[in-house]
């Protein structure tokens, strides 16, 4: 049986410097274009996008997506602002991505992951098992804390895969699976 799967993506704002600001709008111009791609496949119940920037959230209002933006007295911490939005949505599958992951990630390699996730009661797929920038994983009940340890998405994949004992599935090295706009 295939279950729908919940597509997640945090997208900050960026910092005060030139570059900072450039590469947040940079992050946001990729992370629409993520959204473009995938949300036409149709294999998702629902898409969120956690942000600290309301006017970029704005500009989302085109788009079937749910804007959940960052409480604004509370430090962001990556796992447990993921944590916090499996909580709150409840999915079953998560597809995690942030602003700059795989831009150069084709339509039928997002099929193919999405398929087998979708048919899957356990499994995680990543782009790179070592240093994550998106993946793909089943809620299970160890999952929760794990996620909500991890201080960024590099380190999620292998923290789940070996504490949560996901099976794990890390695509081939291409430019498409490891291209990310911070490296």
């Amino acid at each position: 049986m295939r279950t729908p799967v919940t597509l997640i993506l945090l997208v900050g704002g960026g910092g005060a410097s030139d570059v900072e600001q450039a590469l947040a709008q940079a992050h946001r111009a990729a992370a629409r274009d993520l959204l473009e791609t995938l949300l036409p496949l149709a294999a998702f119940d629902q898409a969120v996008v956690a942000t600290d920037d309301p006017a970029w959230a704005a500009d989302l209002s085109d788009l079937p997506v749910t804007v959940d933006l960052d409480p604004p007295d509370v430090p962001f911490h990556f796992g447990r602002r993921l944590a916090g939005l499996i909580e709150k949505y409840r999915p079953r599958r998560v597809l995690y991505s942030g602003g700059g992951s795989a831009p150069l990630l084709d339509r039928e390699t997002w099929t193919a992951v999405l398929d087998r996730l979708a048919a899957a009661d356990r499994l995680l797929v990543t782009n790179n098992l070592h240093s994550s920038d998106w993946l793909g994983f089943t809620i299970t009940p160890a999952v929760l804390p794990l996620v909500a340890r991890e201080s960024s998405d590099n380190g999620l994949a292998w923290s789940l895969a070996n504490a949560g004992h996901l099976p794990s599935i890390a695509l081939p090295p291409t430019a498409g699976t490891r291209f990310d706009l911070d490296t």
